[in-house]
């Protein structure tokens, strides 16, 4: 009961603050209302002139506040359609990245010859060209534009790693790849949580129904990468044991 009573004082004091020439203006009404019953009219004027004037105050304040509040909304939703594209298109192609790392770390893994042809370019992220110098960017909400920052840094973290550990000496090719595998998964994560933000499953419909919604899509490359992840274990496991064994 407190709680709601708190709660009631707290809503009061923001209506007051937030429209003052309001109250003033029915606090005159009132008053100018009370000295007319107490025929004092010439007082009763005064506070209803001064109580019209100041509602006509409010009422001008009210219409600026919707006016640029509907200004402010619709720069945000302008902000979100114009940078949806690249952020699309740089979420595909995290996945492409895991995809493609997630098939070599098997080959490395079964070491059975087959090795793909993809080389250090293949790994590398589209980055923004817009984020972060774009005007637009000031024009997104607080929740849209964290996502974006950390989304956006993941990637360069990526295209980092890639550059620094490709064909690093005294690194082993499986290891390599795992690694572009966290880096991806750790975008694409990320990028999901942009995903819902800019409802980008709403803007862009996939190029065939087959493939199905882009969240889903995301889903099924970080859960066949954590399954990759999985089996290379257990082969590892498998092997240290037999060898483990052809020592006894």
């Amino acid at each position: 009961m407190n709680l709601l009573v708190l709660d009631q004082g707290i809503t009061d004091l923001l209506i007051i603050k937030q429209n003052p020439h309001l109250i003033v203006s029915v606090l005159l009404f009132g008053g100018g209302g009370l000295a007319l019953w107490s025929n004092v009219a010439p007082l009763a004027g005064s506070l209803f002139g001064a109580g019209g004037a100041l509602l006509g105050t409010w009422v001008t304040e009210f219409n600026k506040r919707r006016t640029d509040s509907e200004e402010k909304a619709k720069k945000q939703t302008d902000a979100s359609a114009a940078l949806a594209p690249e952020l699309m298109r740089t979420i595909e192609r995290a996945q492409y990245i895991l995809d493609r790392a997630t098939v070599n770390f098997v080959s490395e893994s079964c070491a059975d010859g087959a090795f793909p042809n993809d080389q250090q370019a293949d790994f590398r992220p589209y980055l923004p060209t817009l984020y972060p110098n774009t005007p637009l960017m000031r024009d997104l909400s607080g929740d849209k534009a964290i996502a974006l920052i950390r989304y956006y840094d993941s990637l360069n973290e990526l295209s980092n790693y890639v550059n620094d550990w490709w064909q690093r000496e005294g690194q082993l090719a499986v290891n390599v790849f795992n690694g572009i595998m966290h880096a991806a998964e750790k975008s694409i994560r990320l990028g999901m949580i942009c995903v819902q933000r800019f409802d980008l499953e709403g803007s862009f419909q996939p190029p065939y129904e087959s493939w199905g919604p882009l969240t889903a899509r995301l889903e099924r490359s970080l859960d066949n990468a954590a399954k990759s992840r999985e089996l290379h274990v257990e082969r590892s496991q498998k092997s240290q044991g037999a060898t483990r064994h052809r020592t006894y």
